[in-house]
């Protein structure tokens, strides 16, 4: 699991927007058979100042609930009709769920690419007691007014900057900071044509000073749709290869008379055996090490952290369940499985008269290619508990292609 800084906010990830200018609903937008809002989230969710998550979706929007029910920590609202509208709804949901976090970031989809070196900086800032942080950039290009055909006079670029998003504020200061331009009886924003045009200008509207960090050209904004080409050219040529590993080992245990089918589960095969095995869910040691090891490519924890045998849900869970999720996981994150591979080391049961029925069944849960999926089995030359046929464990290694995400 990800370790838990001193401070913490809460992310609002907003994704209702129409895309007017890009020709198309860009936030729905799919590249490695990843949404854009989902490559966004990709990026924030683990870092370990991030708490709680709303993703602001349109009102149109069909909801994958299962990908919700599976993450505790990230939910979801319905916007409104503009932007505002979105994070107000937002912030509402937030002041009616607190999650004892004193700061809300908000930031655009549209911007799928999230530094973790400037979340850093804004929280370092936060650390100095700032109670509104916005990344930018310094204007590259001169900036002129014009009145009519001609210019009325230019700008000094070395005071102005390009701002960002994600801009972080006191939870409270947001919150009232919005609440002032809304009825609270209609909801309707009051006097809209002089609404700010970003959230750090209602701050700074209300007597809030607004600090400033280096953002990264790397949080550029997808408007047209040269912006998205550019972007998919780059995930797909910016790819690493990760390998971890996993284990998992059960003690056998005697029959319980009630127990009428008396067969263990390993590598998603059933399997008639003398004993049975002493587990929270099926056991199954080899699904189990293979789930750790795709966790440990993604630094995303253990099976335990995602399935914990404290809850009762998963008592006697099929674990092909877990493998289906932690296969998901690679696709979320854009990444591709290049090899799993899996070492069943016990006495008994016998493993390769089912090997290749083991192999095929891995095969299948994960929708790969029989050729990346391996099956091994060895004994521990009757030495130690596994020797003793006390039990049995499994050692695993998964390969993952995932995009980089710059630091």
């Amino acid at each position: 699991m990800k370790q838990k800084s001193k401070i913490e906010f809460d992310f609002i990830l907003l994704a209702a927007g129409s895309g007017q200018r890009m020709g198309f609903a860009k936030q729905f937008a799919t590249i490695n058979n990843t949404p854009i809002w989902k490559i966004a989230l990709n990026q924030i969710k683990d870092h370990p100042s991030c708490a709680q998550i709303i993703v602001v979706f349109p009102n149109s929007t069909e909801i994958d609930h299962s990908f919700f029910d599976m993450n505790s920590n990230i939910n979801w609202i319905y916007g409104g009709k503009t932007r505002s509208h979105s994070v107000w709804n937002a912030l509402k949901y937030l002041r009616d769920n607190p999650n004892n976090s004193s700061y809300i970031a908000i930031h655009d989809a549209a911007r799928p690419i999230i530094p973790h070196i400037v979340i850093d900086r804004i929280v370092e800032k936060i650390s100095t007691g700032e109670k509104a942080i916005i990344p930018t950039l310094p204007a590259s290009d001169t900036v002129k007014i014009f009145s009519g055909n001609h210019i009325s006079h230019t700008l000094d670029r070395n005071q102005l900057v390009m701002i960002q998003t994600p801009q972080i504020f006191e939870a409270r200061v947001i919150t009232e900071s919005y609440g002032k331009y809304f009825d609270s009886d209609t909801q309707d924003i009051i006097l809209e044509q002089s609404f700010p045009s970003d959230d750090a200008s209602l701050v700074e509207a209300n007597g809030v000073a607004v600090a400033i960090i280096e953002g990264s050209p790397d949080l550029k904004k997808l408007t047209i749709k040269e912006d998205f080409d550019n972007l998919e050219q780059r995930l797909n040529a910016g790819f690493e290869t990760r390998t971890a590993n996993g284990y998992d080992v059960h003690k056998f245990r005697d029959w319980q008379q009630q127990e009428t089918c008396r067969e263990i589960k390993i590598c998603g095969v059933s399997l008639k055996h003398e004993a049975g095995l002493d587990a929270h869910s099926d056991g199954d040691v080899g699904i189990h090490a293979l789930c750790d090891a795709i966790f440990g490519c993604l630094a995303d924890g253990d099976i335990g952290s995602h399935f914990p045998p404290s809850e009762e849900r998963w008592r006697n869970a099929d674990s092909e369940i877990f493998l289906k999720y932690a296969i998901n996981k690679v696709s979320d994150a854009g990444g591709k499985i290049k090899l799993l591979d899996v070492t069943i080391i016990c006495e008994l049961p016998k493993i390769t008269p089912v090997r290749k029925q083991m192999r095929q069944r891995i095969s299948e849960i994960c929708a790969l290619p029989l050729h990346r999926v391996s099956i091994k089995a060895t004994t521990s030359e009757k030495l130690g508990f596994m020797g003793r046929k006390e039990g049995l464990a499994a050692i695993a290694a998964a390969t993952i292609s995932l995009p980089i995400i710059p630091e």
